[in-house]
């Protein structure tokens, strides 16, 4: 009897005094931190291991992780890890493979797009699982859309969108403090959501990013026929004046925000807002905001010629491979992935879970029907390790190309080709593609395409969003080019500096 007390005492001691097991996760929503918590007390409950989460803001999260999967700081027991981050970490040996655990996670239980993220281009093992999928849809403001006489249908077709917004624009609907309602808005240059907001628009096309030829090796495509026509649709919008080019000098947050109060009647976005008006300001909601009253709508990226396919993210979790072979790291990842706490914390961020049960309930709810039905044929990033230099090499791009149609006098068609084409080697370098494997297009076969996915429709001229400059302000404008061009040339450098000071 007294062996076993003290045995008992030693265990208990020895559990009381353990360090916690550390949850890393990234600010996903209205107050992810306090829900994950809650869940984590059943956890301590069942099993009698402490818990702690650690919140990291995304602009530190990618440093603070790599400096630890180095093995240069201590590394937590589960760690959440953007989809596109998955391939870079596990391709440099620094994941735990899941493997050994795949038969009591259960894959079939999960959606094909999300399972899509969990490994690395060219390597079958399993290196993280789905925690929650980021599907960008286009957001509509309910009442806007009322007092415009515009439905779901108008707006399913690439054409239809387009005379959508001019019909917004042109109806000159007023605020309440008297401004004019914008039809659509997005983030300009810098932005880190540049690439997903050019994606749909680019894949719905028939475009990508990048593509893999028949011996397995990745190549750029932005010179592609398809890519070309896909970021000209996107440029459209600014070139036909049906978003004002001052929309260009926001970032997310702020072209969000401006959706929130009403004043924009469309933006592509994560879908955290329709569950953050469900929540109030005090836990990080917005129920009292314009959006909240007006309602939000989901809808389906206006179809292009390969149809409507939208962006597919989100997060994945994964074990940190000097964690491998920790029993209860592999344990709280399974409890973490379990349906029901899956179900409590996605419904809490707002963001899709990735299991095909959940969902099924979830679909019940009519504001989230139509993000279900869009995994179909939702496309992710590839999981190639370069991905995430591609992907600032695209911020870059199009920041570029957003600079020319900001700055009068700098934008045309031979730039952006000239650009492009700068880009298209950068990202093939990236890659290290063989020489030749994509070539790029004359300017002549460039201007064709071009020309034609730029081609004004009937209805959109003269928008009243904001119409094209007279013969006399484009004088005007022309006298400007030497201090625009400055002024350009002094962006480029300041963002190189940025750039080069971030890396180091």
């Amino acid at each position: 009897m007294f062996v076993r007390t003290f045995l008992f005492a030693v265990l208990a001691i020895g559990t009381l005094s353990a360090a916690p097991l550390e949850v890393w996760i990234m600010p996903n929503g209205a107050n992810p931190q306090g829900m994950l918590e809650q869940r984590l007390a059943l956890f301590e409950k069942e099993t009698g291991l402490k818990t702690k989460v650690v919140v990291l803001d995304w602009g530190e999260a990618w440093s603070t992780i790599t400096h630890t999967l180095e093995g240069k700081a201590e590394a937590p027991a589960v760690l959440q890890l953007g989809t596109t981050w998955v391939s870079y970490f596990a391709s440099r040996g620094q994941l735990a493979s899941l493997d050994p655990i795949l038969n009591k996670i259960q894959p079939e239980r999960f959606v094909k797009a999300s399972w899509n993220t969990t490994g690395t281009d060219g390597d079958p093992s399993i290196y993280s699982v789905p925690w929650f999928i980021d599907v960008r849809a286009l957001l509509a403001n309910k009442a806007i859309l009322k007092l415009a006489g515009i439905s779901a249908e108008d707006v399913a077709t690439y054409e239809g969108f387009c005379k959508s917004l001019k019909k917004i624009n042109d109806a000159k609907i007023l605020r309440k403090d008297g401004s004019k309602v914008k039809a659509y808005a997005f983030p300009g240059k810098s932005d880190w959501n540049i690439p997903h907001n050019f994606a749909p628009w680019i894949w719905s096309a028939g475009g990508s990013f990048v593509l893999k030829d028949e011996k397995g090796k990745w190549h750029s495509n932005l010179m592609d026929p398809q890519t070309i026509t896909g970021i000209a649709s996107y440029l459209n919008f600014i070139l036909d004046s049906l978003v004002n080019k001052t929309s260009l000098r926001d970032n997310t947050a702020q072209v969000v925000q401006r959706f929130n109060s009403g004043e924009v009647a469309f933006i592509l976005n994560t879908t955290e807002l329709v569950a953050q008006t469900r929540y109030k300001a005090a836990e990080g909601g917005l129920a009292s905001s314009q959006i909240s009253a007006d309602g939000i709508e989901m809808m389906q990226v206006p179809m292009g010629k390969a149809g409507s396919i939208c962006f597919i993210g989100g997060s994945n979790l994964a074990i940190p491979r000097s964690k491998a072979n920790d029993p209860n790291a592999a344990k709280l990842l399974r409890f973490l992935l379990r349906d029901d706490n899956l179900d409590a914390y996605t419904k809490q961020i707002g963001f899709l879970p990735p299991v095909k049960e959940v969902l099924e309930d979830w679909a019940k709810d009519s504001a989230y029907q139509i993000l279900i039905s869009l995994l179909d044929n939702g496309k992710n990033y590839p999981n190639i390790p370069e991905w995430t230099l591609i992907e600032g090499t695209l911020v870059n791009l199009f920041s570029d190309i957003w600079s020319m149609l900001d700055i009068g006098g700098l934008y045309s068609e031979e730039a952006v080709y000239s650009t492009l084409l700068t880009y298209n080697q950068k990202i093939n370098d990236i890659l290290h593609a063989p020489t030749g494997s994509s070539p790029p297009l004359r300017l002549d076969e460039f201007l064709k395409i071009w020309n034609a996915a730029t081609e004004l429709l009937p209805t959109q001229i003269s928008s009243g969003e904001n119409s094209s400059a007279s013969p006399a302000e484009d004088s005007g404008n022309f006298h400007k080019i030497g201090i625009s061009i400055f002024v350009f040339l002094l962006a480029v450098f300041s963002s190189f500096i940025f750039t080069y000071m971030r890396k180091r």
